[in-house]
């Protein structure tokens, strides 16, 4: 179970999720959660499917019967990630961000890539 829990944590992270974040989602305690991400205990089978849920991800992706790929998030993942960390921003570090991907934008030929 130990590597489930690698999974859960790094797919938790690619949506800029922390585990707090993930517990408070799943309506569980932060340390019932970190038991699973821990690989110390393991979720029942409900559980585990609204883990899934919660993480965007199938139950295959998590248990490593998936192929082997990691599935790329959304634009819409990624968007929802940067919204969460300017919410966080101090102003200066805001503009700083703002400027960045501004700069993005505008080296990424025609705008925008999906």
């Amino acid at each position: 179970m130990q590597e489930v829990g690698s999974r859960l944590r790094v797919r938790a992270r690619v949506l800029g999720l922390s585990d707090a974040e993930v517990a408070r989602r799943l309506g569980l305690g932060a340390t019932r959660y970190a038991n699973y991400v821990n690989g110390t205990r393991e979720p029942d089978f409900a559980t585990f499917l609204r883990i899934c849920q919660v993480l965007e991800t199938t139950p295959n992706d998590l248990l490593g019967a998936g192929g082997g790929q990691a599935s790329t998030p959304s634009a819409d993942v990624l968007q929802r990630r940067i919204e969460a960390a300017a919410k966080v921003m101090d102003l200066h570090t805001l503009l700083v961000a703002a400027e960045v991907v501004e700069a993005l934008v505008r080296r990424t030929p025609g705008g925008r890539r999906d």
